[in-house]
């Protein structure tokens, strides 16, 4: 850690030009993945972020679409870009407000139900910027089918659980009828998705105002009912009501996606098994909220997903 701060703090003094001695960097623990590193500091009495993608990829990835969304109020801007001894960085300002992963359960009933509807109107904003041609890609190589781009998806989530063998009857009988829920789904255009809309990217303040969105790190064009499945990874519209207040505000921007109200038991199920699939080594709270989602995709027969 030490070594990478005093990198950090090089490229932080450079693109400043400052010395390294006139300001501090604090780490943020931010990724539970470890995917990246994100700290914040201080110049002449302005905040800012300092990201740095260990996939270069990654990287570009989120230049672009942060380019793409530069006019919406709820994204990270560049100030500074760069690629030095693999160290691939973003520095923009810092948006204020803190993960409503954290935030949520202080809000009061009128100020949570803000903050769902703002939740719907921002994911409807970002699904509104553009419709494409093909599925997880932005040229050619990508699928114009998205039965036949989810089949490759599923696919992957089921051989990733086969390899962390993991053995439950739950998640056999998920992995079981995600193909037959799968041919139901109708064929449409790709559209911007950020590709883990969930809670610990969202930045709210202390009265449930929606501040910022983070990490498009993974965006691409793709199905937009696979956003509305990343807030599915905690309980934030589990109710019916809840669901439908999300639902409202998403409606003032954009037509609700035809394929989640349609085929919910197959995007429950399909969420439940990539949680069990990508966290089941760590035996965490969200392989159980994966189990959860098969189990109530399997028996799904309303909107309401009280558990």
């Amino acid at each position: 850690m030490k070594s990478i701060k005093s990198k950090i703090s090089k490229i932080i003094s450079k693109n400043f030009e400052v010395y390294e001695h006139d300001f501090n960097i604090n780490y943020i623990d931010h990724s539970i993945l470890d995917r990246n590193q994100i700290y914040e500091f201080k110049i002449k009495k302005k905040d800012y972020i300092i990201k740095i993608s260990f996939n270069y990829n990654n990287w570009k990835n989120e230049l672009k679409v942060q380019e793409m969304l530069k006019n919406f109020d709820f994204t990270p801007k560049a100030v500074y870009k760069g690629s030095e001894d693999n160290y691939n960085y973003i520095i923009m300002k810092k948006i204020n407000g803190n993960p409503s992963i954290k935030q949520i359960n202080k809000l009061n009933k009128d100020n949570r139900e803000k903050f769902i509807y703002n939740l719907g109107l921002v994911l409807g904003k970002i699904h509104s910027y553009k419709e494409f041609d093909f599925y997880g890609s932005w040229n050619e190589n990508g699928s114009k089918s998205l039965i036949n781009y989810r089949k490759e998806k599923d696919f992957n989530i089921a051989r990733r659980i086969r390899e962390n063998s993991i053995d439950d009857k739950t998640v056999e009988k998920g992995i079981k009828i995600l193909e037959n829920e799968r041919k139901n789904l109708k064929n449409s255009r790709p559209k911007l998705t950020h590709k883990d809309f969930s809670l610990r990217n969202i930045l709210i303040d202390n009265f449930g105002k929606l501040t910022g969105v983070l990490d498009f790190e993974h965006s691409v064009p793709e199905d937009p009912s696979m956003d509305i499945c990343s807030l599915y990874h905690s309980s934030i519209i589990d109710s019916t009501y809840d669901f439908d207040v999300f639902k409202s505000g998403y409606e003032i921007i954009n037509k609700f996606p035809y394929n989640f109200i349609n085929n919910k038991k197959y995007y429950l199920v399909n969420t439940g098994l990539y949680l069990c699939g990508k966290f089941y080594s760590e035996k965490c709270e969200i392989y159980s909220r994966g189990l959860k989602l098969i189990n109530k995709g399997l028996i799904y027969k309303d909107i309401s997903l009280t558990f």
